[in-house]
């Protein structure tokens, strides 16, 4: 949708910010690992709409924000540190809908072993009464760097 009047163009960049601002949510939810951070999984309801969909790179699929925040702790208890970083989003908006490409950068330490990620991340997105909420997440695996032993794969 191409916004023509100043109001439309003010609302899609409404809406876009809106949409980096809970992007950045999510990344802060699934961090830990410093300063007593812990994954917050009782963020993702806040993140999540309550029917989303979250596919990892190795095809494992979860449904629902629920269910997506019970199995946090869980797909997490190895990783002893992550940071993630959403960076270089096209963010397009049609409604009450919106797609996301993002490229994602995830700074890890996982059996005492530093390594980071580099990966893709297509996100949908539905607007609800509580504002915007993550539909869909798939992410594509890209390339790593494990650190002390050297090894890229």
């Amino acid at each position: 949708m191409t916004a023509t009047t100043l109001e439309e163009r003010v609302l899609r960049l409404e809406d876009i910010e809106a949409i980096r601002d809970l992007t950045a949510r999510y990344a802060d939810a699934i961090n830990k690992g410093w300063n007593g951070k812990t994954v917050d999984a009782e963020a993702i309801p806040d993140i999540f709409a309550a029917d989303a969909r979250w596919e990892g790179f190795d095809g494992e699929v979860t449904h629902g924000a629920d269910a997506i925040a019970a199995v946090l702790p869980k797909a997490t208890s190895v990783v002893q540190l992550s940071m993630h970083t959403f960076l270089n989003p096209v963010i397009t908006v049609d409604g009450d809908t919106a797609t996301g490409d993002w490229l994602m950068w995830v700074g890890s330490v996982m059996a005492d072993n530093p390594r980071s990620v580099y990966m893709s991340a297509d996100m949908t997105y539905t607007r609800t009464d509580k504002g915007w909420r993550i539909q869909t997440v798939l992410i594509g695996f890209g390339t790593m760097v494990r650190g002390s032993d050297g090894d890229t794969a």
